[in-house]
C-alpha cells in the first residue's frame, strides 16, 4: 500500500468512531442561592453567592432568588469560595426555583 493509503486508511479509521458522538454539552453547573445581573456585549455579566458546582467554560447556572432569580447557561466563569462570576451568559429559564 502506498504511504497515501496509509494515511487515508488511518484518517477513515480514527473518524468513524466521532460519527456517534453525541452533541456538545454544557462543562458544569451550579446551583446558587442569590444572584445579580447586568447587561454586557454578549449577554449577561452573572454574580453569584452560596454557590455549589463546578465547571469554567460552557455551564449552567440556576439563580434561586434576588434579582437574577432563573436560570443561564454561561460561556465562561470563575467559581471561588462559594461565589461565582460568570459572562456571556443567556436566560434559559426565568423566576425564584423551589429548594429541593
Amino acid at each position: 500500500m502506498k504511504p497515501i493509503g496509509l494515511v487515508l486508511g488511518a484518517v477513515v479509521v480514527l473518524a468513524v468512531p466521532l460519527l456517534g458522538t453525541p452533541p456538545a454539552h454544557a462543562d458544569g453547573s451550579f446551583d446558587c442561592w442569590f444572584g445579580q445581573r447586568q447587561q454586557e456585549q454578549g449577554g449577561y455579566a452573572l454574580d453569584a453567592w452560596s454557590c455549589d458546582g463546578t465547571g469554567y467554560v460552557d455551564f449552567t447556572v440556576t439563580v434561586r432568588s434576588g434579582a437574577a432569580a432563573g436560570t443561564y447557561h454561561c460561556g465562561w466563569g470563575f467559581p471561588w469560595n462559594g461565589t461565582l462570576g460568570a459572562h456571556s451568559c443567556s436566560i434559559t429559564g426565568s423566576g425564584a426555583k423551589k429548594a429541593s
